[in-house]
This record gives C-alpha cells, sequence and structure tokens, in this order.
C-alpha cells in the first residue's frame, strides 16, 4: 500500500536534488578519505567540498559563509546556541542569569534551558494568548541588566503559529534603552544583541527549524543574532544542522575538540551531508513563492473537509504558515486516532509526545489554555515538497473513520 506521507514537519523526504548532489560528492572522494582537516591532497579535497557547501548554504539563508556552522542536527544546534550565547554573557557580566524562552518552545530549547539552571541560570518564560502567540506584554516586566540570552522560536512545530520575533527584538531593544537610561546596569557585554546594532549585553537566537521551507530565511535582514535550522526538515539529510550566528557574537561553545566549526562544535565534519544540506537549502528557497501558494491550496482543501466533520476545529486560529495545520479533536485520544490512520497508510502525528504508548497531552495546546482530556485529542497535518492533492483526499476520506473509533476507545478507557 502507497502511503500518503503528511507528517513533513517531522522529516521530509529527502529531495532528488539532494539525493544527486550526494551521490556525486561520494563518487568524487571514492577511493579516499573525507576528513576535510587533513592537510593532505585528498583532506583538501574534501575541505573544498565543505566550503562550497557552505557558501551555498549561506547563499541561500542570506548569511556570510562564515556565519553558517554545521552541527549534529537541530537539536545540537539549539543547544549550541542557547548554552553558548548565555554562559558566554555571564563570563562577561556574572549579573546576566537569565535566559527568556516562550512557554511553546521545541525542547530543543526548553530541556537545554531547564538544564542550564543546574549551573546557576535563571528560566524566565513569556506565556502565550489561547491561539498560542507569545504575548509581548511580558516584555515590560524583564530586567533586561539580569538577561544572558533569549530564545523565541520563529514558527510553532506544533500548530504552525507564526511567532512575532522581530517585534520582540525591537521591544527588547527599547527596554534595554529604558534600562540604560534609569541606569540600572553596564551593557558592556555581548554582540549584535537585540538587532538594533546596540551593546545589549545580550544576544537573542529564534528555533527556525518549522519555518525553513515555509517562510523566508534571511539572516543578514534579520534583526536575531543566532538562527537554528535542520537539514531534513527541507529535504535535506537528518545527519546534519545549522547554526547561523553572527561572527560578532560570542557563544563559549561545550562541544569541545579540535576546533573546527569555529571551535564551537568540534568533530570531523560530514561532507557529503553538507553536500546535500546545501542542494536542499539551495532548492526550498528557490521554491518557497511556489511551495507556500501550493500548501496554501492544500490547506484549504483539508480545512473545506475536515472541519464539517463533528468535533473537529483548528487549535489555533492565530497567523500560521499554510503547511502546518493542527486540530483539536473532541472526545478523541490521539494514540487510536494515529493508529487507525497508520492502519489506512496515512502518515500523520499529534503534535505531542507518546512514550512506551502512554499518551501525553500537547504541550503546546495545554499552554492556549486547553484542558488535559482535551489535548489529548491533537492531530497535526503537515505539508512538504512532495505532497499531493491524493495524499489530502485519502486522509478527508479515512478520517470520519478514524476519529469515530478513536473516540470509542477513548470512551471504553474513561468506563
Amino acid at each position: 500500500m502507497e502511503l500518503a506521507y503528511l507528517d513533513n514537519a517531522a522529516s521530509e523526504p529527502l529531495r532528488p536534488e539532494a539525493l544527486t548532489a550526494m551521490n556525486e560528492a561520494a563518487a568524487s572522494l571514492a577511493g579516499i578519505g573525507a576528513n576535510p582537516s587533513s592537510a593532505h591532497a585528498a583532506g583538501r579535497k574534501a575541505a573544498a567540498l565543505l566550503e562550497t557547501a557552505r557558501a551555498q548554504v549561506a547563499r541561500a539563508l542570506g548569511a556570510e559563509p562564515a556565519e553558517v556552522i554545521f552541527t549534529g542536527g537541530g537539536t545540537d544546534s539549539c543547544a549550541v546556541a542557547l548554552r553558548g550565547l548565555a554562559r558566554a554573557a555571564r563570563r562577561q557580566d556574572s549579573s546576566r542569569t537569565q535566559i527568556v524562552v516562550s512557554q511553546v518552545e521545541h525542547d530543543a530549547v526548553g530541556l537545554n534551558a531547564r538544564d542550564l539552571q543546574d549551573a546557576g541560570f535563571k528560566v524566565q518564560v513569556l506565556p502565550v494568548d489561547s491561539g498560542g502567540v507569545v504575548e509581548l506584554e511580558a516584555v515590560s516586566a524583564l530586567d533586561t541588566t539580569q538577561i544572558a540570552a533569549v530564545s523565541v522560536m520563529s514558527v510553532c512545530n506544533e500548530n504552525g503559529v507564526v511567532q512575532p520575533v522581530s517585534k520582540l527584538c525591537h521591544l527588547l531593544a527599547e527596554k534595554v534603552a529604558a534600562d540604560t537610561r534609569a541606569g540600572q546596569g553596564d551593557h558592556s557585554a555581548g554582540g549584535k544583541g537585540t538587532g538594533s546594532g546596540s551593546d545589549s549585553g545580550f544576544a537573542i537566537h529564534t528555533d527556525a527549524i518549522a519555518a525553513a521551507g515555509r517562510q523566508e530565511i534571511n539572516f543578514a535582514g534579520s534583526p536575531v543574532d543566532a538562527i537554528s535550522l535542520a537539514c531534513h526538515k527541507v529535504g535535506g539529510p537528518a545527519a546534519l544542522g545549522v547554526l547561523l550566528a553572527r561572527r560578532e557574537v560570542k557563544i563559549a561553545s561545550d562541544r569541545r575538540g579540535g576546533g573546527q566549526e569555529r571551535a564551537l562544535r568540534a568533530g570531523t565534519q560530514d561532507v557529503i551531508a553538507a553536500v546535500g544540506a546545501a542542494a536542499a537549502f539551495t532548492a526550498a528557497q528557490q521554491e518557497l513563492a511556489e511551495t507556500k501558494g501550493r500548501h496554501q491550496q492544500l490547506r484549504e482543501k483539508l480545512l473545506q473537509g475536515a472541519l464539517k466533520i463533528p468535533g473537529v476545529k483548528l487549535a489555533s486560529e492565530a497567523l500560521a504558515v499554510p503547511g502546518i495545520v493542527q486540530f483539536a479533536l473532541q472526545g478523541a485520544e490521539a494514540e487510536g486516532l494515529l493508529f487507525a490512520l497508520d492502519q489506512a497508510g496515512i502518515c500523520a502525528s499529534a503534535g505531542s509526545a507518546c512514550h512506551t504508548g502512554v499518551a501525553r497531552p500537547s504541550p503546546v495546546l495545554l499552554a492556549q489554555g486547553y484542558s488535559e482530556q482535551d489535548a489529548l485529542g491533537s492531530l497535526r497535518i503537515s505539508f512538504g515538497w512532495s505532497t499531493r492533492d491524493e495524499d489530502v483526499d485519502r486522509l478527508l476520506q479515512a478520517l470520519p473513520g478514524a476519529l469515530s473509533a478513536s473516540r470509542k476507545l477513548a470512551e471504553r478507557e474513561r468506563k
């Protein structure tokens, strides 16, 4: 049975362009080692491929090659950024011990922020409203003289909601200026900071992993200091992530070793994966306008059919990228629903964690104010470069029966 793949926010299929580029790179390196740190001819050949890939990624994402750092994946990129930015700020100013994150961050940011509490940092959480959008009014309560790092995602990976990152940066810049005028502290550390060009003493990071391929990524025009990306989210290899970091921003990395990647993420680079990532990001950016239009058409078809089913509603009415749609399903539980859809050959997700067969409510829906019971009934549908109209048609055909089976199962379990 052919699968209808509708879980592209988890991972997109490998793009043909990426596969071709990786095969060509592998063929060119056949019979020789591919360690780009080696000084001999084989190492120089690998290094040339790596740096060409870095330049291509930079060109696709509006960055300079020196701002492109290859990591071990999106989670690794977020960890290097958040941990490194926070530690660097505190080294320069011991009073900077506060990390600011949003209530709906992915665990790649949220758990790393929590772990930093063991190292003496305090975590300040910006709440979200009922649509899952960060409430910017909370910025006024922050003491910018104590902030070490800020991390707010660009697009929520569960519901596709677009977060107001640029406005957040603007408000932080205003707050820094106000705190400075009030004489609350010395703002002498850090890099570009709030994107205003001022020496704010802290840096701003965004997890743009769910945004890539769905929004334009232009680092040169962005107000943030660092951006995390995952290559497999745009049809590249899963073995690689990218951290875009301004050269002037200080990062105290704990990924020590041979000094690769600006001494921020040590370890021998995967040259072939980097070549595939370059091809994937290039294709994703070139096709962005067409992709957004196609995703919008798929979204409209999906909503027109799904919202006719009793008890099915959009999890958020806030502005979202068209390629990620999250439903809240009354009376259902995601575990049974996904099993029924899987039996019909449809790949989707709940947008919530399931460990050892025990369903857990969507943390994003909980943050939006849903009850634990309602947050168990989450369904995320996400489109990618290869999504077809017939994939959505098959989902709409299977969804009523799968939802009915899930509700019956949930009712039995509650008795």
